[in-house]
């Protein structure tokens, strides 16, 4: 690291990015987030309190989270307006925050009183807030104000953050490669100890660690190709803080980052565009949720992704903007400083729209992750498909599942965590049904799905020259009381045409056994003599069932955790407990509640007829 670094500004926005926020927007979809930004900002110079539910779920985590979008709010409109009122206002957040008896809600509930006790994402957070205001406001304060700031920022912040990242006491996210815990504290700790560089005498070595910490975080992307084991709504979180600090570091330092320069980076950042097709999220584990936040910008720019601007533009909400970035909080708040953000770091022009390309089958190797598509983007028929390992943070149990959207609607999708609780992180996370096997669509074998401390792989395949996913999953269904659940158990994937895809499961057993799948919908449900008629708000899927053993379908609906309409649950079940080997063969067609499928079962193979096709299969798929 160099002695001095550069000029202030000198965190991820530039000077020339903040002095043309003077000018007129230039698109309407910035043009509302300039209105937001100056009535928000408005209402924030009137007080320093901060409402949030202190009965939610790390409760001081949103306190930071608000407290961020405040000040960085007040900053952008004080660099549009030249008003003073505004840069008071965002000193007096910054300063009130050493006002706070703990900036932890881990550390409060466990009666930790001292700063140095824990550094998480609270501070991680609140770290990164006052490295923008010290960084942004460098010129325009006062000597006191800047020792004030910088003093607080040391107690508060960059020795807590040293304490707990020494070698004999080194947090356990500390170099972690798969949690967003890992760049949200040591990305917000890296932008503080680069914004007081020449200020903090903790700052030099802060930098290194955070360093040493982030380094495996984006190496972990070249062994998935892009890909994120936490699912879209912790790729949004861990990439922000990940963008923010590497992107500070190369303009503080003026050196390119070489964790920036491997392809899989560049890939990375169409990862949660490829699993939330149409605006649609269909990820994995905790959050199913996703939409753009402006840190995808600058990063798109930084690494020549030209066409993705165009795609986060078209996914951009509007007036009603919901947070999708984590569980909501209760009194429905935005949290993050998006307006103000993408007012800095949106390239200010439409960008060119990216090629359209057909029967899409992507996999992610070593996440395991495979999406089919009828076309790209913007598909009418898309399918998410789950391999991969349960031992990832915010994992479920829900290998072998996946999400069907048709006509850009969600119709058939795994159930979630709809909120955090005591339990959801706890020793019994694995009790809560949305966690577990029954809430996805997913294989039963005598009642119970894939264990834990599993991994299944996922392989791209053509069959009867068509696109499909494989999964085999023998190994994760676990034990019974005579050794091996299944001899076999499997899925075949395939997309049929853009109007319809099938799924084939085979199960084989030692000894005779009740075998089931299962899916679940929040779509009106009509059941027909072999399937069933699923009306959703714009959307229409046909599904239909075949087994080479008899079968019964039944409907039921889940039990979840937070109150609130259950989704109705389709189970395609053998009639009896007597077989050891089984086919089933689901179709769903999109807009075609009266298509069919038929399954049979020979000693050397098995043949289906769907939507006008045979398709011919060997007994392992």
């Amino acid at each position: 690291m160099p002695t001095r670094l550069a000029e202030h500004p000198r965190l991820y926005a530039s000077r020339e990015q903040l002095e043309r926020l003077r000018e007129p927007a230039p698109l309407p979809m910035l043009a509302q987030a300039a209105r937001r930004v100056a009535k928000d900002a408005a209402g924030f110079t009137l007080g320093e309190r901060i409402d949030y539910d202190a009965t939610t779920h790390n409760a001081h985590l949103w306190r930071a989270r608000f407290n961020q979008q405040r000040v960085v709010a007040l900053l952008v409109e004080r660099f549009r307006t030249g008003q003073r009122r505004f840069r008071d206002a965002a000193v007096r957040h910054l300063c009130a925050m050493d006002g706070w008896p703990h900036w932890s809600w881990i550390a409060e509930r466990a009666g930790k009183n001292h700063p140095n006790d824990i550094f998480d994402l609270s501070y991680g957070e609140n770290a990164a807030t006052m490295a923008l205001g010290f960084d942004w406001l460098f010129y325009a304060l006062s000597d006191e104000e800047r020792a004030r700031i910088v003093d607080i920022a040391r107690r508060r912040a960059l020795i807590p953050f040293l304490k707990n990242t020494e070698k004999k006491n080194r947090s356990w996210w500390y170099g972690k490669p798969d949690t967003n815990w890992n760049t949200v504290c040591a990305g917000g700790a890296g932008m503080l100890a680069l914004a007081m560089y020449e200020f903090a005498p903790e700052a030099r070595e802060a930098v290194a660690r955070a360093e040493e910490s982030v380094g495996p975080f984006m190496r972990l992307l070249k062994d998935t190709q892009g890909g994120w084991p936490e699912g879209l709504g912790y790729w949004n979180y861990g990439m922000r803080y990940a963008f923010m600090y590497l992107l500070s570091h190369e303009r503080a330092t003026g050196r390119r980052h070489p964790l920036l320069a491997h392809p899989s980076v560049k890939a990375s950042l169409y990862f949660p565009l490829q699993f939330c097709p149409r605006g649609v999220p269909a990820s994995f584990g905790d959050i199913n949720q996703w939409s753009p936040l402006p840190f995808h910008y600058a990063a798109a720019e930084r690494l020549g992704a030209r066409d993705l601007p165009a795609e986060l533009d078209k996914q951009w909400p509007g007036e009603a903007r919901s947070r999708r970035d984590g569980p909501p909080d209760k009194r429905g708040q935005r949290s993050w400083p998006d307006d103000a953000e993408l007012l800095i770091l949106h390239p200010r022009k439409r960008p060119p729209a990216g090629k359209r390309r057909s029967m899409v089958a992507k996999r992610y190797a070593g996440l395991d992750w495979c999406a089919l598509a009828d076309r790209w983007p913007d598909p009418d028929l898309f399918l998410a498909i789950r391999g991969g390992t349960t031992e990832v943070p915010h994992g479920h149990r829900d290998l072998l599942s996946f999400h069907l959207h048709a006509g850009g609607e969600r119709m058939i999708s795994n159930l979630g965590c709809e909120e955090y609780l005591d339990t959801t992180f706890s020793e019994r996370r694995y009790d809560l049904f949305e966690t577990t096997p029954p809430s996805k669509n997913t294989i039963l074998l005598n009642g119970v799905g894939i264990t834990g401390k599993s991994t299944v792989k996922t392989e791209l395949v053509r069959r009867a020259g068509l696109p499909g996913v494989r999964i085999d999953a023998t190994e994760a269904m676990g034990g019974s009381r005579d050794g091996r659940a299944a001899l076999f158990c499997g899925r075949l994937f395939l997309l049929l045409s853009s109007e319809a895809a099938l799924i084939v499961d085979r199960v084989e057993t030692r000894f005779p056994a009740r075998m089931e799948t299962r899916m679940h919908t929040h779509a009106r449900v009509k059941l027909l003599p072999a399937g069933a008629d699923l009306r959703g708000k714009r959307a229409r899927l046909g599904v239909a069932y075949a087994c080479d053993v008899p079968a019964v379908l039944c409907t039921a609906a889940g039990a979840p955790t937070a109150p609130g309409k259950a989704a109705t649950m389709l189970r395609w079940c053998t009639h009896g407990r007597s077989h050891t080997s089984v086919t089933f063969a689901t179709l769903l067609a999109r807009g075609r509640p009266g298509a069919t499928v038929a399954v049979t079962s020979t000693k050397t193979g098995i043949e289906i007829a769907a939507f006008g096709k045979r398709i011919r299969l060997g007994r392992r798929l």
